[in-house]
């Protein structure tokens, strides 16, 4: 029985032979060198503490009462010194914190006014809720003031964004007549007309037919009919040109602020 344990222990356990026939050593692993090493790091810092508690310990006993009430003192000053340290450093870190916070409430005000401005320029696609606002003018009776009056009342109502048949109207925008024909931006006006405006939908709708109003105006007119349409998501379109300034051209605010 002994030496059938003993063959079976052989067989499982096959001696490890490098290429010149002896038997190979194991060595260790870098995991099992860095857990020693960190064991030795452990092990000479609790017995470095051990003696510096017994140093100090021994060393405060040989003291006088005089000596001792120094020491106090000496240590009591110095944490008072360290808890000033640790409120200037608390406070300078609350003004950080405070100043990237204000930075950053900063950025998000500029990147909404910087929206705001593509809108009112019209260099973006505007979405929202809005009304279409339909003048059907088969005679084309209906002059460009009247468009001005209808297009005016809708910005006095809270229109962010108009266009009129998908041509968006911009700061620069302008109706005219030519050989009887309406004109956007000297591009031709064909009836009916569809004036989509961006904004409180219930206001503008108030706004349009109060008495007196631009439905009234425009449904005097013979044939001419006038319908609004109140939408919860409306799209207008972006211009399709940017307002070109001949004369205008910006300021450096530094100049204008020494002038």
């Amino acid at each position: 029985m002994t030496d059938t344990a003993e063959t079976s222990s052989v067989q499982e356990r096959p001696p490890q032979v490098d290429t010149g026939g002896r038997r190979a050593v194991r060595r260790p692993g870098w995991m099992q060198i860095a857990v020693a090493c960190a064991c030795a790091v452990l092990g000479f810092l609790m017995v470095a503490q051990v003696r510096a508690t017994e140093s100090v310990g021994e060393r405060l006993a040989a003291e006088r009462e005089e000596d001792l009430a120094r020491i106090l003192s000496e240590l009591t000053a110095q944490s008072d010194r360290l808890q000033s340290e640790i409120t200037e450093l608390r406070l300078t870190l609350v003004e950080y914190e405070t100043s990237a916070e204000a930075e950053e409430l900063a950025l998000r005000s500029l990147e909404r006014r910087y929206d705001d401005l593509r809108v009112l320029i019209g260099a973006v696609t505007a979405e929202g809720e809005g009304v279409i606002f339909t003048i059907d003018d088969p005679g084309r009776l209906v002059t460009q003031d009247l468009l001005v009056d209808t297009v005016q009342e809708l910005r006095d109502a809270g229109a962010e964004a108009i266009a009129v048949n998908d041509q968006r109207l911009v700061t620069s925008s302008a109706f005219s007549t030519r050989n009887e024909r309406l004109l956007l931006d000297r591009r031709p006006l064909q009836p009916p007309y569809r004036v989509a405006a961006i904004g409180p939908a219930d206001t503008m709708e108030v706004a349009l037919g109060i008495p007196g109003g631009a439905i009234d105006a425009l449904q005097v007119l013979p044939e001419v009919t006038a319908e609004v349409e109140k939408r919860s998501e409306l799209t207008v379109p972006a211009a399709s040109d940017s307002p070109a300034f001949v004369y205008a051209t910006p300021v450096d605010p530094e100049e204008s602020a020494t002038d």
